[in-house]
């Protein structure tokens, strides 16, 4: 019954109009952001230079898109998954029949997950061929499938809160304005609280000595002495180590708080996943830098993902959360 049910779901998901003018608007905006970062690198290289863009050069600019219309994209499958059925009088004709409840709700959110990954197959399988005929160079193609795995798990987490907010709701305008809300709040406004709670939380920036300006203006005028320079080097030393210590605060905080985003958690996994050369958040915030000349570390593919953990691990929480949400809303739920 479950497979007739997402079978009955995924059908109606592909044919439906809603689906065709989402999807393709989503498709729309991927390649159009695609092609504004080819041409604004390309711009912004100095005239005559030849320069082999890579695919997170290119990529970094199409993740914010899909982070804010593929959430919304999500949403609008989702939101009238249950509302739907009651409004049109169909769910308690559903339900008069030897079915139970769970193999509803597991049928649809199946359906939607089913419809979703053809969308990213569609998206992935676009996307590959426009960076190839641009000429970006593809070097790692299990990279690039990550990517796409994790735009699909990306998809499924508002999706699944989509149908949560309909399995609780009365109304599908109810259910679609919450969902709005919910998605709003994870996204944009979290991300804007961020900065400016871990300005306050983190505490004001070590200012310089006055001490260490005194002597610089004596250093600058040619009037100093070997004291002065040892003093001037220590005092430098130690405001460089309380300036670096109050940074790595600051980034920290800013990360717990931005973590709680899935939007935020999914462009960081797509940073990793894609370029193989950046490093840890630890590593990063610690002021650890590749030394001038030198070449940068190339990281496997299962290190960059060790990098990311922690995001993977919020995404996959919020995915649970949402389907457990869905499940037992929609078990619980009076039917009328």
């Amino acid at each position: 019954m479950i497979k007739a049910i997402a079978g009955k779901e995924f059908k109606d998901y592909l044919t439906g109009r809603r689906f065709i003018i989402l999807f393709g608007f989503l498709l729309t905006v991927t390649v159009l952001a695609l092609l504004q970062v080819k041409y604004q690198m390309m711009t912004w290289s100095a005239p005559g230079e030849s320069h082999t863009f890579k695919v997170y050069e290119i990529m970094w600019g199409v993740n914010y898109y899909i982070g804010i219309i593929g959430g919304i994209f999500s949403l609008a499958l989702g939101f009238d998954a249950i509302t739907r059925e009651r409004e049109e009088r169909t769910l308690k004709v559903l339900m008069g029949h030897p079915i139970f409840r769970d193999q509803v709700i597991l049928g649809k959110l199946l359906g939607g997950a089913l419809t979703l990954a053809v969308a990213v197959v569609i998206t992935g399988m676009v996307m590959t061929g426009i960076l190839m005929w641009m000429g970006i160079t593809i070097n790692s193609y299990a990279r690039l499938a990550a990517y796409f795995g994790f735009i699909y798990l990306y998809l499924l987490v508002f999706f699944t809160m989509a149908v949560a907010f309909s399995a609780y709701s009365k109304r599908s305008g109810n259910a679609l304005m919450y969902a709005l809300v919910f998605f709003l709040a994870l996204t944009i406004v979290v991300m804007s609280v961020a900065p400016i709670v871990a300005h306050y939380a983190a505490g004001p920036r070590p200012k310089m000595p006055e001490e260490l300006n005194t002597i610089r203006v004596r250093i600058s005028g040619g009037n100093t002495s070997m004291e002065d320079m040892q003093k001037y080097k220590k005092l430098m030393e130690e405001y460089q180590n309380k300036t670096m210590e109050w940074s790595r605060r600051y980034w920290k905080l800013q990360e717990y708080i931005n973590i709680i985003s899935p939007q935020y958690d999914f462009n960081q996994i797509a940073n990793y996943v894609l370029n193989p050369h950046m490093k840890s958040f630890e590593e990063m915030v610690s002021g650890e830098y590749t030394p001038n000349g030198g070449k940068p570390p190339e990281y496997s593919l299962m290190e960059s993902l060790s990098f990311a953990k922690k995001e993977i691990i919020f995404m996959a929480a919020y995915l649970i959360a949402g389907f457990v949400a869905a499940y037992l809303g929609f078990v619980r739920a009076e039917i009328r």
